[in-house]
């Protein structure tokens, strides 16, 4: 759990989502840790973002950690995510339907660069489609910067 150590504290981020007209999103970060596992909780503007939780680890210590995550609206879904150098990804986990009820509908991941002096993450969720899921376009970009 080791790998996750770069992302403890607290952030905040700012993103644009692109829709007519553009959505301004902001949230407030906290990653910390409890015991073996991390914790990673948002909440943020507009009320329309939802505010969530997640609890990282339980896999074995050398590979990517599982992530559950919970949302305000009663979502729930399982990604897989990793810090390996300056890149922190998420992805959604091996069998997670995108199409099931807790599904977006699409494939998604976050792939995020962390900064040489550990103060900001440039990111952004991406969005998969086709019937593989692997056609992948930005949805938002995502800026964190350590509070």
């Amino acid at each position: 759990m080791d790998q996750f150590e770069p992302l403890i504290g607290e952030w905040d981020g700012k993103g644009e989502v692109a829709s007519d007209p553009p959505i301004t999103i902001s949230q407030r970060v906290t990653i910390e840790r409890l015991g073996a596992f991390v914790v990673f909780r948002t909440a943020g503007q507009p009320a329309e973002l939802p505010d969530s939780i997640a609890i990282i680890g339980g896999g074995s210590p050398r590979d990517p950690q599982p992530m559950h995550y919970f949302d305000s609206r009663g979502v729930k879904r399982m990604f897989v995510t990793a810090v390996a150098g300056s890149a922190w990804t998420i992805w959604r986990a091996p069998g997670e339907d995108w199409n099931a009820p807790d599904g977006p509908g699409f494939n998604q991941r976050f792939i995020g660069e962390i900064s040489t002096d550990g103060r900001t993450i440039e990111g952004r969720w991406e969005r998969g489609t086709g019937a593989a899921g692997d056609h992948w376009e930005i949805d938002f970009p995502l800026t964190f910067a350590r509070v």
